[in-house]
Formats: C-alpha cells, sequence, structure tokens
C-alpha cells in the first residue's frame, strides 16, 4: 500500500473559499514576503562575514537575526508607507529570523 489510497475520503477537509481571504491579508502577506526577499542577501552577507557560524546554533542565529532586522529596520526607516510601517510593526525581525534559517 503506498502513501496515496483512494478508498479513503478527506471528510474533515473543507473547500477552500477565495472569498474567505480579504485583499488586505493577501497584501500583507505579499508584503511579508517581500520582506523576506530583502533580507535574504543581508542574511548572507552576514554568514560571509562569518564563516565560522554553525548552522545548528542558536546563538548565530539570534546573532544573525539581530544584525538583519537591525538593517531591516535602517532601510524601513528611509523608505516608510506600507513596507516601513511593516517593518516597524515588526515584520523586519520575521524577515530576518525566515531569511537567517534558510542561510545557516
Amino acid at each position: 500500500m503506498g502513501f496515496f489510497n483512494s478508498e479513503k475520503k478527506f471528510t474533515h477537509l473543507k473547500p477552500t473559499n477565495p472569498e474567505s481571504v480579504s485583499r488586505e491579508e493577501l497584501r500583507e502577506f505579499d508584503l511579508n514576503n517581500q520582506l523576506t526577499k530583502l533580507a535574504l542577501p543581508l542574511a548572507q552577507v552576514w554568514r560571509d562575514n562569518h564563516p565560522d557560524a554553525q548552522p545548528g546554533s542558536e546563538d548565530c542565529l539570534d546573532e544573525c537575526v539581530l544584525a538583519v532586522a537591525i538593517e531591516m529596520a535602517i532601510a524601513g526607516e528611509a523608505v516608510g508607507g506600507p513596507m516601513g510601517a511593516l517593518i516597524a510593526a515588526g515584520g523586519g525581525i520575521t524577515a530576518a529570523s525566515v531569511a537567517c534559517r534558510r542561510v545557516l
């Protein structure tokens, strides 16, 4: 027997309604993804400048997140607008965390 069993029905899953996600939620999701894309090069630079960083080290992860989040905050202040507001609301820290986890 494989992973797929055509006999089973997933009756506990509810169909997705495209109207259930607001435009604001989609916009915020898109902005968060853009922030992560912007944080990735910063995290990579941090990684390149710290060749002894250990992939599983929480200390290294914390240092990377802090450094990237600071750079994101500086950029957010300079840019302003919706992106700056999202960064100021903590989006920069979230993006930094995701980016640092990817490079470490």
